[in-house]
This record gives C-alpha cells, sequence and structure tokens, in this order.
C-alpha cells in the first residue's frame, strides 16, 4: 500500500472500530448476531464487485471489514471471560 492508501484505511478502520464499540456500549439491542450479519452483508458486498469500487472503495471495504471482525472478536472474548 502507498502511504496514502495505509492512511486512509487507517482512518476507515478507526472510525469503524470506534462507532461500533460505542454502539455496543449505548444500545442495549445491539448483539452479537446483528454484528455476524453485518459482516455476512459487507463480505457479501465485497464480492459483488462487477463495475469496480476503485482502490479507494476496496480500501474502505476492506477496512471496514477488518474493523467489524477485530470488534466482533473482542466483543466474543469479554462475553467468555465475564462466564
Amino acid at each position: 500500500m502507498t502511504e496514502w492508501e495505509e492512511r486512509k484505511y487507517r482512518e476507515v478502520y478507526d472510525t469503524v472500530y470506534a462507532t461500533t464499540r460505542y454502539r455496543i456500549m449505548v444500545d442495549p439491542n445491539f448483539t452479537i448476531k446483528d454484528l455476524e450479519r453485518l459482516l455476512a452483508t459487507l463480505y457479501a458486498n465485497e464480492g459483488n464487485d462487477q463495475l469496480g469500487r476503485g482502490v479507494v472503495g476496496d480500501i474502505v471495504s476492506s477496512a471496514t471489514i477488518a474493523a467489524h471482525q477485530q470488534v466482533l472478536l473482542e466483543w466474543k472474548r469479554e462475553l467468555r471471560e465475564k462466564t
């Protein structure tokens, strides 16, 4: 990745990570299943690229998926540790 691509990736990743963690804190109706469904949709959208998203679109998609995956992993770990 070039420097600007890395900056864009980090910007999107950090924003998605923070907003998803915040949603978990403030929305008691948001569940792990909801996050898993969201990820499934993101995976499907990533595969639907017949017209081409371009470099920025690919970066945004990858960073968004990675941030959600990380939050899901941490959330499951936190729940296991509570039990």
